[in-house]
């Protein structure tokens, strides 16, 4: 092969794509781990896997966020990342390589699905809008939501896989199905089942006859009969447990926000006071309306391209109505809101539907094909989202596991100590606390140097950072710094001494419970 046959042998749209993402995953080159929502929890749940690797059947990730059968993320992600550990990554370099494997995945993906129904230069603004979705990056540096991040991979797999066969008819594309949508329940299950849900739809609405819909739809009940019966391990493992309700109607979206610029990186919290990101993102809203507005006057377009940019256009927006408050009675009536935490998680595969309807303008349009329009969409989408992509870093150094979890509320994921624990001498201890969850109590931390006896000789109590950050501050997934500094009651024995940590509520004094046990995390 010469270099002159080169672009015969491989897609240099996909090259692109790949190069297209190195903005996407820059982040995750940076020293260090990025403060997110869920924190260390992904490197904790992978040194849980690699603790009893071949053993560990039916395991699911459930340190912090605990199980959920439909809820819950799956053992995918960690699988691979366990892959990387294998290969010599520590921990958090594991995960951070598997996010932005992610990254580029997600976008050669997308690139595929728009290529196959709209033409390449479709494809290719497709796979730039979908990877720089705000809701995809928030899902990673915001979030750090482990599975549903990888799951933005196998959307758009899995529907290209479906479009292959629904025209062409082959079991290689049946098989790609059934598998990947497989890999999408073993990522997350609630969001396998809403998306087999759109799917079906697709299949019935588009299918080229009859034959082949019934065909598809029952390709798509294989896949989720496979899919449940890979669940059984960890039903049997951990019981069936299947979270209803919760607060889940407390958090629909208002229109604004998902029209809002603003970014941030706190928790949803109840009304329209959020300041984590919902916004639709302004280049996938402006060309999927611009996709609905040439819909009328497309008399030049093949019927079948019409059809399918009509069914994401519509598909987008009756998915963004199932996230406004009147929607609420239809997530009661038919049972959905038991998959998702949130029903703005549906952002995701909102997210996929827009990308392929903002692909589609370019299909329709065919003047928008042409190089300079298609570099102007491609850096617009780009631009769109570069200011999202700083998330917060920490430098802290954590083990397998975090040193404490105390009330479900905080953990303590490192500490250093200074100083001798000899009678007389100064000790200086640095705490490192991650929220948890969002608290409304001022918490106090009692620092306690006591003797084989369990007498204190060196006590110290006080609000985390001499009362600057109070623990009714703390973001979710924030990592505060925490200081003290006692000296030893020279009255004491010479040595032999221990230091007991804790929080309590300073009106009561009721400390804060140990997962494990207890109310005092034990120091050497």
């Amino acid at each position: 092969m010469t270099w002159s046959d080169l672009p015969k042998k491989l897609n240099l749209d996909l090259v692109l794509v790949a190069l297209l993402s190195v903005f996407a995953l820059a982040p995750l080159t940076y020293p260090g781990f990025f403060q997110s929502h869920s924190g260390f929890w992904s490197v904790f749940n992978l040194f849980d896997l690699e603790s009893n690797l071949w053993g560990n059947l039916g395991w699911v990730p459930t340190e912090a966020a605990g199980y959920a059968l439909l809820r819950g993320e799956g053992p995918l992600p960690y699988l691979l990342a366990e892959f990387l550990r294998w290969l010599g990554l520590g921990g958090v370099g594991a995960i951070k390589t598997v996010y932005a494997m992610g990254f580029v995945a997600s976008g050669l993906g997308a690139y595929l699905l728009g290529r196959e129904l709209f033409g390449a230069r479709a494809g290719l603004v497709a796979a730039v809008v979908y990877l720089y979705l705000p809701y995809h990056l928030a899902t990673v540096y915001v979030r750090g939501a482990f599975g549903e991040a990888w799951a933005f991979v196998l959307y758009p797999l899995i529907l290209l896989c479906l479009e292959k066969y629904l025209h062409g008819g082959r079991w290689r594309w049946a098989s790609g199905v059934v598998l990947l949508y497989t890999a999408l329940a073993l990522t997350n299950l609630g969001l396998s089942v809403l998306y087999a849900l759109i799917l079906l739809a697709y299949a019935l609405l588009l299918g080229p006859s009859w034959r082949m819909k019934g065909r598809s739809a029952l390709l798509l009940l294989v896949g989720v009969g496979l899919s449940l019966f890979l669940q059984v391990p960890a039903v049997l493992r951990n019981g069936v447990l299947i979270e209803k309700g919760g607060d889940f109607f407390e958090h629909f979206v208002y229109p604004f926000q998902l029209l809002s610029a603003s970014w941030g990186y706190g928790a949803s919290v109840a009304g329209w006071e959020d300041t984590m990101p919902l916004q639709l993102g302004l280049v996938a809203t402006g060309l999927t309306l611009l996709t609905a507005m040439l819909l009328p006057s497309s008399n030049g377009v093949r019927p079948a391209l019409r059809k399918k940019a009509t069914f994401f256009v519509v598909a987008a927006l009756a998915m963004v109505l199932m996230l406004l408050h009147p929607a609420s009675f239809l997530w009661r009536a038919s049972s959905l809101s038991t998959m998702l935490r949130y029903p703005w998680q549906l952002l995701a595969l909102i997210g996929l539907v827009l990308s392929v309807a903002s692909g589609a303008v370019v299909g329709m349009a065919r003047q928008l094909a042409c190089l300079p329009w298609q570099a102007a969409l491609v850096t617009l989408a780009i631009l769109s989202s570069y200011g999202y992509l700083s998330p917060h870093f920490t430098d802290v150094q954590v083990g397998g596991s975090p040193v404490a979890v105390l009330g479900d509320e905080m953990a303590l994921l490192a500490y250093e100590r200074e100083g001798p624990l000899l009678h007389g001498a100064t000790v200086r201890l640095t705490l490192q606390w991650q929220c948890l969850q969002l608290m409304d109590t001022d918490y106090m931390v009692f620092v306690h140097i006591v003797d084989t006896q369990g007498t204190i000789w060196g006590q110290r109590d006080a609000m985390p950072a001499d009362g600057e950050r109070s623990t009714s501050s703390w973001g979710l997934g924030e990592i505060v710094k925490d200081q003290h500094e006692l000296t030893i009651d020279v009255e004491g024995p010479r040595e032999g001494y221990t230091i007991e940590i804790g929080v309590y509520v300073r009106e009561t004094g009721e400390r804060l419970p140990l997962s494990g046990g207890g109310t005092a995390v034990i120091l050497d």
